[in-house]
């Protein structure tokens, strides 16, 4: 449930999904999408008579399949895959009205975050900090990956302000915005402690995963309001015991305190601000929620905490390779 869609009790094609049929195929197509697939020619009457009751909606696939007995067993795996597709929404009136406030979305969203990170494994970075086990170099690395994201954190959120549903939204996301500004330079004091170049940090390039980070929640930004605003917490969660244990980390190396340093006010900033809280003040907001809407944000989020554990994952294994250039710059 927490990485698919569920499945419709009535399946109905959406209404942007056209179909085309010859004696032994059918082409769906909803938008730039299409799903095609191949059936025998005595198959071709009960395929049509499926797709068009597709398109009526109103029936169970139990329904379906008693209409269509020849594809009977085929049935159940092209519902899936349709679905799967997102080709199919709800039709039953009875599960259609069912909505879910944004209060209750995000109290179901990080009881799903903490499960998605137990069962991927606990903070490998934390583990590798706490077992004094964190380099040098990997810790540099962690800062310049930490200041990407925080370098471009502005601009991802700035386009959010473009669908904001009611004022109370719109002064939530601005004052949001304001208090992101310039927080970079926290990090860039940092890097400049440990001998980093201005230039040097400006053209560092990111990891793949931490990229992939941003470009997501740079996405949802424009294209999935709902899933911006569940996966702001992500980036904004206190972490006591992780700063504790950089700091240590840090002293036992000998490293500047001017590096370590920063990054604790930038992570005391975000609690004094209350960052932590912005998704739940944002979700607050949306008073009914769908039934799709809500399995596609529990979706994302679960993706963008999975990309969270990877991050970590690949910058112990990066950095612990003294040959790796550090920054990443290349050209």
């Amino acid at each position: 449930m927490d990485s698919s869609l569920a499945a419709p009790a009535m399946p109905k094609f959406r209404g942007i999904v056209t179909s085309q049929l010859t004696d032994s195929g059918a082409v769906l197509s909803a938008g730039g999408r299409q799903c095609a697939f191949r059936f025998a020619p005595d198959e071709a009457t009960d395929v049509a008579r499926l797709i068009g009751d597709l398109h009526a909606g109103g029936m169970t696939p139990e329904e379906l399949a008693a209409r269509s007995p020849r594809i009977a067993d085929k049935i159940p795996p092209l519902l899936a895959d349709f679905n799967m597709l997102r080709l199919l929404i709800e039709s039953d009136p009875r599960r259609a009205a069912v909505a879910t406030s944004g209060a209750q979305l995000y109290r179901d969203i990080r009881r799903i975050a903490e499960r998605t990170a137990a069962r991927s494994a606990r903070s490998a970075f934390l583990r590798a900090l706490v077992e004094q086990r964190a380099t040098r170099r990997q810790l540099i690395g962690y800062t310049l990956e930490y200041y990407w994201i925080v370098r471009a954190a502005p601009g991802l959120i700035g386009p959010a302000l473009g669908w904001a549903a009611s004022p109370a939204e719109r002064t939530l996301l601005q004052d949001f915005l304001k208090s992101e500004l310039g927080h970079d330079r926290f990090l860039e004091a940092s890097l400049k402690a440990v001998g980093l170049a201005e230039a040097q940090i400006e053209q560092h390039q990111p990891l793949p995963a931490t990229f992939s980070l941003a470009a997501a929640l740079g996405v949802h930004a424009r294209q999935h309001p709902l899933s911006f605003k569940a996966s702001l917490f992500l980036f904004e969660r206190a972490q006591p015991a992780f700063i504790d244990a950089f700091d240590a980390r840090c002293v036992a190396l000998g490293m500047p305190e001017a590096f370590y340093r920063p990054l604790r006010a930038h992570a005391d900033l975000n609690d004094t601000y209350r960052h932590e809280d912005i998704s739940r003040q944002l979700m607050a907001l949306d008073t009914a929620i769908d039934p799709e809407a809500c399995t596609v944000t529990k979706r994302n989020v679960s993706l963008m905490v999975e990309t969270l554990v990877r991050q970590e994952d690949t910058i112990l294994a990066y950095y612990a390779d003294d040959s790796a250039p550090l920054p990443r710059i290349f050209h």
